[in-house]
């Protein structure tokens, strides 16, 4: 019969039935795992000698004809093999000129990051992404949020749903104050402040679970984070400016997520040659960028951007493709955030209105968590809990 091995958990847990020596069991588990590792716009000679290298130790590498003689042309490259023929791979680069010893150490930061599980604390709770799903619920103290705008725009109402939240099971509460739907209009930070401060304030004495800010306002991060907001949750991923040092000045973790262009604008320049490597690309510049402004990586938390600017309807969905390829982001090495719950893309799947969108949503983040999501983000946080326990039972 065919045994498909999805990870080292399934993989030791066969080898063991078998009987095989425990000694032996590390030394087979690289050898289950096939890994494609692509890398953009590579030298020819250097695209030569990876290919010679894999052919030797029995992968492969693809190339572009136009690499060989006589044309000599840069080319994406694409790395074949099992684990241990691509450590083995890495190794041999890491003998040889800069360039090559470069790709070496990044091979080797890829699959370190395959199967890493990092802790992060948040607020006065730690996190040990790797071990469950983690639930972050949404609480919209907007008038204008695309499923539940002015249900909680009352003080009174968003403190009580924000307990609600807490009761479902939810590990964070995200607290925003201005609608990110496609082509919402942008309110000032004095009207956004005065929506979400005082509802943080008072729910800090009401539940035990941290609380997040939803905005890319420095100054709404900023005294959020003074009222006792635990973590910044930024659509814009820094881009704002000064956003990065009140980031630093606080020392709180924050989500960098992967939007073109603002809300008002995101769906109408969606474009992609690949979406996923795209995100990927965005998300390790913002990295380096936050790293290199002070910032301690290990409070970096990335989001692909389900439905910021991405396409849908008309035979493309971007959306489902990020969902089945989450495993490309989450090479990157840090915990992911993926929010789905209710967006146009199931809607435009399943023929439903929002108010109608709660199973689809629940099938997508399943697909979701299986693939790597480390934080579920959504409205529907009983419901996501239960399918997150179940989800992570089969898969972790």
């Amino acid at each position: 019969m065919l045994r498909i091995i999805r990870n080292e958990i399934e993989g030791k847990k066969e080898l063991e039935r078998i009987g095989v020596d425990k000694e032996a069991i590390p030394i087979m588990l690289p050898k289950m795992f096939h890994l494609n590792i692509k890398f953009k716009d590579v030298p020819p000679q250097d695209a030569i000698i990876l290919k010679q290298e894999m052919l030797s130790i029995g992968g492969d590498t693809a190339i572009s004809e136009k690499a060989l003689p006589p044309h000599s042309s840069k080319t994406d490259v694409l790395v074949m093999g099992n684990e241990k023929q691509i450590k083995i791979l890495a190794s041999k680069l890491k003998k040889q000129y800069e360039r090559l010893h470069k790709l070496g150490e990044e091979i080797e930061n890829i699959i370190e990051n395959i199967g890493k599980k990092t802790e992060i604390y948040i607020g006065n709770k730690k996190f040990e992404f790797g071990k469950r799903t983690y639930i972050m619920g949404i609480l919209n103290v907007t008038p204008d949020s695309f499923y539940d705008g002015g249900k909680y725009f009352d003080i009174e109402k968003a403190i009580e749903r924000a307990k609600q939240i807490e009761k479902e099971g939810a590990d964070i509460v995200d607290i925003g104050g201005e609608s990110t739907r496609p082509f919402s209009k942008r309110v000032d930070e004095k009207e956004e402040m005065k929506r979400v401060l005082p509802v943080i304030e008072e729910v800090k004495d009401e539940i035990k679970i941290p609380v997040s800010i939803d905005t890319y306002k420095p100054k709404v991060a900023e005294k959020a984070i003074e009222k006792g907001a635990d973590m910044v949750n930024d659509i814009m991923a820094l881009r704002k400016e000064n956003m990065v040092n009140v980031v630093r000045e606080y020392n709180v973790p924050f989500c960098i997520l992967h939007m073109k262009g603002n809300p008002e604008n995101m769906q109408k320049i969606a474009s992609y040659e690949d979406v996923v490597e795209e995100i990927h690309s965005f998300l390790k510049e913002r990295i380096e960028f936050a790293v290199s402004h002070g910032i301690d990586e290990n409070n970096i938390i990335v989001d692909p951007g389900i439905g910021f600017g991405k396409r849908t309807g008309k035979g493309i969905e971007d959306n489902c493709e990020i969902i089945s390829r989450l495993m490309e982001i989450k090479s990157i090495g840090k915990p992911l955030l993926v929010g789905i719950s209710r967006k146009t893309f199931i809607g435009n799947i399943t023929n439903t209105s929002v108010n109608e969108r709660v199973e689809g949503s629940l099938g997508a983040e399943a697909i979701a968590i299986a693939n790597g999501a480390d934080i579920i983000r959504c409205h529907d946080v009983y419901a996501t809990k239960k399918m997150a326990m179940i989800v992570d039972t089969i898969t972790r």
